[in-house]
């Protein structure tokens, strides 16, 4: 039996250090964990509940580097293969968050049996609810239902060790729950003395609790419309469809859902938070690299941690006394990292709020080119007068290069003052010169080619790159997002929407969205701007080609939401919840734009390939080839073919993953997930 609960319950005897260079930080032991720890002071609970901080960020809860988090290998990144897999072993996805739902279980245990006043470890009890709803709310998105664990387990405990797993519908509230006794039990941000910043606030929680609101309430609206059953009957297959006494209604999570992020956005207004807007329109790219300390410049404004009130709750790092511990600049510089498919690049409006075609009719026969969309004449104008989200995150564009933090880059940011490295192009494009300092400079900027059978698939993305000198490999210390006021935005714009069936006001637009928008340097969204307007350059993934789809308010704000929280881990659970994930996940994807472009028109002029086509195809063909479609008038001719449909293999059964197959081996009444 202790064998048992050895291998399902996995006891978490070190916390994962919440390292800042606060005194907090400097002072609190984090390296014990909480079974180590006796309760009967309030600063025993607090040390307790400072190893409650286990969440997954720059690694994973394997301590392994999360580069698959930041969504990879989906539509807005770009698809190689998927689906087709079978049920593992063993999955840490599934090990791991039980080990630090004990520790949490422990510190509540605990409080009940203390005899002083509850008042002073109020905060410790909030903190180990909001962490007991974390975990399980992670199991819930991968899994589905599973085992609710609520309260520290032994050999007596059959039924929860042996019993089969909850419904995600008792999964849901039981989150829901722990989250609002969370709540009040909490600080606010403003109360929180700044030697003890990074621990869960009040509005933490209240943002987390419209996340899971929001998540489960549009789960149950949408995914009844893929034609599966992911629920099973509980008893041979899956968790089953029961629900408690009390459960809400998706009317009832939607509205609560805008209510509290409505809070959260209200706090902000006071001052508590604000979207981070310190490198001018390149404030978007810099949130997420943040990483002074030690002499190391961050950006090119010289602005540190201490200016960003954007992050409600994230990892904190340092460089003296946690770093992150991965190969952060050298994944991204290469990438390897997050990146921007051709579609989703293409998706990104322009500054005046629009997309890049559009049409006033629903034809596609009149569409036309966003008066501010530049075209594909030359090599920069599709990135002219864009949503800076895409701008200043776009690997390569052709008029510049960019800083890094690697010293073989020779690009280091070593002083203030410029966004970008100093260009260098050829003083000439017709005859070579090797004597040109362009070619052998760091900073040189030529033409861009299709060599070595590329598929033109995607814009590579720079997101998270550093960009600072006294960075070396494996010394990063950007903060990791967790949830921020961004995000928030988002929440209580797609709730009001989903609320009132598809509509929201301009006021309630400009209270949330629109704020995004506004750094990106993108015109507010209004009723009035997309009414009678047609998006011409809508790619449908259930066909594979680009449509003239009708703009309206639920799109939009599901496009902002794409836009805003690209490679941060959300894209997944957002095609799972909308129910389109084996939709947009399935089928031939299309490439960049080639034929009748500058790729045919322009000649190389780096030194390996100078005077040769920059699209070269009786020599470099590429992979997958050209779409061709129905000739020159279809909207996709002259497209690469990124991916081939037969690659993807992603089905409706991989909206949850299998029960590690151990597992059900130790607890046969642990029911295997549809189609598994």
């Amino acid at each position: 039996m202790k064998t048992i609960i050895k291998n399902i319950l996995l006891v978490s005897a070190m916390a994962l250090p919440l390292a800042s260079c606060s005194d907090f930080l400097d002072k609190e032991p984090l390296d014990k964990g909480t079974e180590t720890i006796v309760f009967k002071t309030p600063q025993q609970f607090e040390q307790a509940a400072n190893a409650l901080y286990n969440t997954e960020g720059w690694k994973n809860y394997e301590n392994k580097a999360n580069y698959g988090n930041m969504d990879r290998g989906l539509d807005i990144s770009g698809l190689g293969s998927n689906g087709g897999g079978s049920a593992p072993e063993s999955n840490f996805q599934w090990d791991k968050p039980y080990g630090h739902i004990r520790t949490c279980n422990i510190l509540l245990q605990k409080a009940e049996e203390y005899s002083g006043d509850p008042s002073g470890i109020a905060q410790s009890v909030g903190t180990a609810y909001f962490f007991r709803a974390w975990q399980h709310f992670y199991l819930l998105r991968v899994f589905g239902g599973v085992p609710i664990v609520d309260r520290v387990l032994d050999v007596t405990d059959g039924n929860v060790l042996f019993g089969p797993r909850k419904s995600r519908y008792e999964v849901a509230h039981f989150i829901i729950s722990d989250l609002e006794k969370a709540i009040p039990m909490l600080p606010k941000e403003s109360t929180i003395a700044e030697n003890a910043k990074g621990k869960v606030s009040q509005e933490a929680a209240q943002a987390f609790l419209a996340r899971v609101l929001l998540y489960e309430a549009t789960w149950e609206k949408y995914v009844p419309s893929i034609d599966y059953d992911l629920d099973g009957d509980g008893s041979n297959v899956g968790a089953g469809t029961a629900k408690p006494e009390g459960y809400y209604s998706i009317e009832k999570m939607l509205t609560e859902a805008k209510r509290l992020s409505g809070e959260v956005i209200k706090e902000a207004e006071s001052g508590t938070f604000q979207l981070w807007n310190e490198c001018d329109s390149l404030s978007y790219f810099y949130l997420f690299n943040i990483d002074d300390g030690d002499g190391n410049i961050p950006n090119f404004k010289g602005k540190g941690k201490s200016t960003n009130k954007e992050f409600i709750f994230s990892q904190k790092f340092d460089y003296n006394l946690a770093r992150i511990g991965i190969n952060l600049s050298h994944t991204v510089i290469t990438w390897q990292a997050t990146d921007i498919s051709a579609s989703f690049g293409e998706s990104f409006p322009c500054r005046n709020g629009l997309p890049i075609r559009i049409s006033y009719t629903g034809n596609m026969s009149d569409a036309q080119n966003n008066p501010e969309f530049a075209g594909y004449d030359t090599f920069v104008g599709e990135f002219r007068n864009r949503d800076y989200r895409f701008i200043s995150c776009c690997m390569s564009i052709p008029d510049r290069t960019i800083w890094s933090s690697r010293p073989e880059d020779g690009r280091q940011l070593t002083q203030t003052g410029n966004p970008y490295p100093e260009a260098l192009f050829p003083k000439n494009n017709e005859v070579y010169d090797g004597s040109d300092p362009a070619y052998g400079s760091p900073c040189g900027i030529f033409k861009p080619t299709l060599r070595t059978n590329a598929t033109a698939a995607t814009y590579g993305s720079r997101k998270f790159l550093i960009e600072g000198a006294n960075r070396p490999q494996n010394t990063e210390s950007a903060d990791y997002p967790l949830i921020r006021l961004a995000e928030v935005h988002l929440i209580y714009a797609e709730a009001t929407c989903e609320l009132n069936g598809g509509t929201i006001s301009d006021e309630d637009l400009n209270k949330s969205i629109n704020k995004n928008r506004a750094r990106a340097r993108v015109a507010p969204l209004t009723n009035a701007l997309i009414a009678n307007v047609w998006d011409a350059g809508w790619f449908d993934h259930a066909t594979g080609k680009t449509i003239c789809k009708k703009m309206n308010m639920l799109d939009e704000i599901r496009r902002e939401r794409a836009c805003e929280l690209f490679g941060e881990g959300f894209r997944s659970d957002d095609l799972k919840r909308w129910g389109i994930a084996h939709i947009n996940l399935r089928g031939q994807k299309l490439g960049r734009h080639i034929l009748g472009t500058a790729y045919e028109t322009e000649k190389a002029n780096d030194a390996t390939y100078f005077g040769e086509p920059c699209y070269y195809p009786e020599k470099y063909p590429l992979l997958y080839g050209i779409y061709q479609g129905s000739g020159p008038n279809d909207p996709d001719y002259g497209r690469s073919i990124a991916t081939l449909a037969g690659n993807l293999l992603f089905s409706q059964r991989d909206y949850l993953s299998p029960i590690p197959l151990v597992q059900i081996r130790l607890n046969p009444q642990l029911k295997q997930n549809p189609g598994w």
